[in-house]
């Protein structure tokens, strides 16, 4: 009697602690360990008991986080303080510089790299409203081109998106590490994977053919829009244009490639973003400040469960950014983006915001173990 009276106090004290873990791992050496134990204790518990264990377990099971897959962030390379040792592959050959120079705060990845407010896509870049932006020269008569004109490009065997392109599989996976060692950190989850073919520097970001500077006219364009490129010649493929929208003209979810034009005005103000993304891609998410002087934080989360994040990055060493490998799970999300710091006043604290999903070109279950690291946050 007394070893079933400890035994529910065990289950009692597991169940204050809401570790399924413990409660398993208890259960399982019950049964290892006595044979004298029977179903028809567990039926004689106490109700209290019960009431407990059965409200804890609906609590941890209601409270379960999906896994959408691996993600690397600006904060999770901070981590790394560049130490790369238990990175593999371990990046030795980076060019004229060490690798561990290209992870310094003014590198590539940092306020004077090309993610920052004087790369391409920064304010100063051909993206914007500008007298400068060639964007803002393109004509106002129609919001797209006519297909006959963009199968000029899109129509090529060897167009941009094709696979002559940087987008094939021989290019990403072959071509691109006998570079050097910084070009298979290009690669996705890697090192500088925010600025490789798949994040929004390459030719599915805003500043490639499907974007506002390509044959169609995306600036503020309403609706989700997919255009037909041929693969090689037997092969067609989809691929979602780049919206380029202003913050007050998101008025709907938005697919898995987008870049907005926004603002923060007060220091506690948060803008929120949603929008949707199918499975087996890489997703990447870059916040430009439109000024060096501002600092912002950016956090993902699941639009079905708001208290519920997936990933974050708060960095003030690198541009921030979240790159995620969507393995497992279609992604309804949410997008939160606030100020952190500020050492300027008279200007806006504008942003641009910019997803680039990677859509099908890769089998997210191949490439798992391409690259490994503590960089790389796993469920």
């Amino acid at each position: 009697m007394s070893f079933s009276i400890q035994i529910l106090n065990q289950l009692f004290f597991f169940s204050l602690q809401s570790s399924v873990i413990n409660i398993v791992n208890f259960i399982i050496s019950i049964a290892l360990s006595s044979s004298k134990i029977s179903f028809r204790m567990f039926l004689n518990m106490n109700p209290v008991y019960l009431l407990i264990l059965s409200i804890n377990f609906i609590r941890i099971s209601s409270t379960t986080k999906i896994c959408y897959g691996p993600y690397v962030s600006a904060s999770s390379l901070e981590e790394l303080q560049q130490d790369l040792r238990s990175v593999r592959p371990l990046p030795i050959n980076c060019g004229g510089l060490s690798c561990e120079f290209y992870l310094s705060s003014f590198s590539a990845l940092g306020s004077m790299g090309p993610l920052s407010a004087y790369g391409p896509l920064g304010k100063m870049g051909p993206i914007g409203h500008q007298l400068w932006n060639p964007t803002a020269w393109k004509s106002k008569l129609t919001e797209m081109i006519d297909w006959k004109k963009s199968n000029m490009l899109f129509g090529l065997s060897d167009n941009p998106l094709s696979a002559a392109g940087p987008l094939s599989s021989d290019s990403y996976h072959s071509k691109l590490p006998l570079l050097n060692d910084f070009g298979k950190h290009l690669q996705a989850l890697g090192l500088f994977g925010v600025l490789g073919p798949l994040g929004p520097l390459g030719a599915l970001g805003p500043l490639g053919a499907l974007g506002p500077t390509g044959p169609y006219n995306t600036i503020n364009l309403k609706g989700h829009r997919r255009v037909p490129v041929r693969w090689d010649k037997n092969k067609i493929r989809r691929f979602d244009l780049v919206e380029v929208l202003d913050e007050s003209n998101v008025q709907e979810e938005l697919d898995c490639s987008f870049m907005i034009l926004g603002e923060i005005s007060q220091n506690n103000e948060i803008d929120s973003y949603y929008f949707n993304c199918q499975s087996n891609q890489f997703v990447t998410i870059v916040l430009v400040p439109e000024l060096s002087l501002d600092y912002f934080n950016l956090t993902l989360l699941s639009n079905e469960d708001s208290s519920e994040k997936i990933a974050s990055s708060n960095s003030m060493k690198y541009i921030n950014f979240i790159q995620l490998g969507l393995m497992n799970n279609n992604g309804s999300f949410r997008i939160d983006v606030n100020l952190r710091a500020s050492y300027q006043f008279l200007l806006p604290h504008s942003y641009r915001l910019i997803v680039t999903g990677s859509q099908d070109l890769l089998n997210l279950k191949d490439e798992e173990n391409n690259i490994q690291g503590p960089h790389i946050i796993k469920c």
